[in-house]
């Protein structure tokens, strides 16, 4: 699966991979933690706002940090400042010390995700990239999906078992996040970093204009994804009174699908080019998510559900690499900064306008996201269609 990778892009690979394991102990029970700690709705879209703003503004600052740093030691920063942010959120011990936790959570965010892409876009370059993206997010995905089982699970497992309050058995199942940075620090640690020839950007118009045409869209899908995304596992409590387990099945399918079917995504790219599978996946889900509310049934929702994420978060990798292409060694991690800052900023405002939007109603959210989705869609189709080469 990694034959004709290097040393290093295989660390980074498996390292993100089992990292992602852990990382889903905090992400997918922390609704249920933060109400189980007495906070609402509308706290937890200030809490997620706060975390991916923060990430907006660090995916601006990512790409000059890693310019004046290298792409390792900047991963390293936000690595250590990600783990005193889950820290202070496993602690809770006030307010203000869980808003500062979402607050380096974000940072890491901002700094880790672009200077990854650059970084494992210049160890494994040429036709091997679209591969190597998606081996990496489908590894990732289905040990995030075992996260998500285990997430599910372990608070009904340790209440009914050792007596433990629901408070503290979220406590301690966010806790086993921390691990994921047992692995991704020594990880950075030992591969060697790709040298920056020129510490500059040459900032021009074209420059400018290729990175907002890829930004654009994305402003718009994190909008629609911070609307409803955050809330998905406590709208399937609320609307079919789900327990968590049974919703921690939907998303753990959802995420080993997802992950099984990234591996043969880059075979379809070759046959009908990177535009047309990831404007093609993009509207069917956003026209599946229109559809939602209507549904009754849990069953049903669940596998609508399951397809939509699949469909629309399955060419990511793909849609990171079809970018890559566009910029040079030193325009990379800054290039795909600013166009996750776009996303971030848009999905930060999406957190809290989805908070007000979910306490008086459960259908506008899904209408909202839905239509967001397909005009990014086309615009970006309309931006990209003639680089579309299978």
């Amino acid at each position: 699966m990694l034959s004709g990778y290097g040393r290093d892009a295989k660390i980074l690979i498996a390292a993100n991979a089992v990292g992602q394991l852990f990382l889903q102990f905090s992400i997918f029970i922390m609704p249920f933690y933060l109400r189980a700690l007495g906070y609402g709705m509308d706290s937890m879209g200030l809490f997620f706002s706060v975390q991916t703003l923060t990430g907006g503004l660090f995916f601006l600052l990512a790409g000059q940090l890693s310019l004046m740093l290298g792409y390792r030691k900047t991963l390293l920063i936000g690595a250590v400042l990600g783990l005193l942010g889950r820290l202070f959120q496993v602690l809770a011990l006030t307010h203000y010390l869980l808003l500062t936790g979402f607050l380096l959570v974000g940072v890491n965010m901002g700094i880790r995700q672009p200077n990854f892409s650059a970084l494992l876009s210049e160890e494994v370059e040429g036709k091997l990239r679209h591969h190597a993206f998606s081996i990496s997010f489908g590894l990732g995905t289905i040990f995030n999906a075992v996260g998500v089982l285990i997430a599910g699970f372990a608070p009904d497992f340790l209440t009914e078992t050792f007596g433990l309050t629901p408070e503290i058995a979220y406590r301690l199942v966010i806790s086993l996040a921390l691990l994921q940075f047992a692995i991704v620090i020594p990880a950075l640690l030992v591969i060697r970093d790709v040298p920056v020839k020129n510490p500059r950007i040459n900032w021009n118009r074209e420059l400018v204009i290729k990175i907002l045409k890829f930004s654009l869209p994305s402003a718009l899908i994190g909008l629609g994804a911070g609307i409803t995304i955050p809330y998905m596992s406590l709208y399937f409590n609320l609307r079919f009174g789900q327990t968590l387990a049974a919703i921690s099945g939907v998303f753990f399918f959802q995420q080993l699908v997802m992950g099984l079917g990234s591996f043969g995504l880059p075979k379809l790219v070759e046959k009908i080019g990177p535009v047309n599978v990831i404007t093609s996946f993009q509207l069917v889900a956003a026209l599946l998510f229109a559809t939602f509310p209507l549904i009754d049934v849990f069953l049903i929702a669940a596998f609508l559900y399951i397809v939509r994420s699949i469909l629309m978060n399955i060419v990511w990798p793909i849609n990171d690499s079809f970018m890559m292409g566009f910029f040079t060694t030193e325009e990379k991690a800054t290039a795909a900064g600013i166009r996750r800052a776009f996303s971030t900023f848009m999905r930060g405002a999406g957190n809290y306008i989805g908070g007000v939007l979910f306490s008086v109603s459960l259908s506008y959210p899904f209408y909202t996201t839905a239509t967001l989705y397909v005009v990014a869609t086309l615009i970006f189709y309309g931006f990209f269609a003639r680089y579309n080469k299978a």
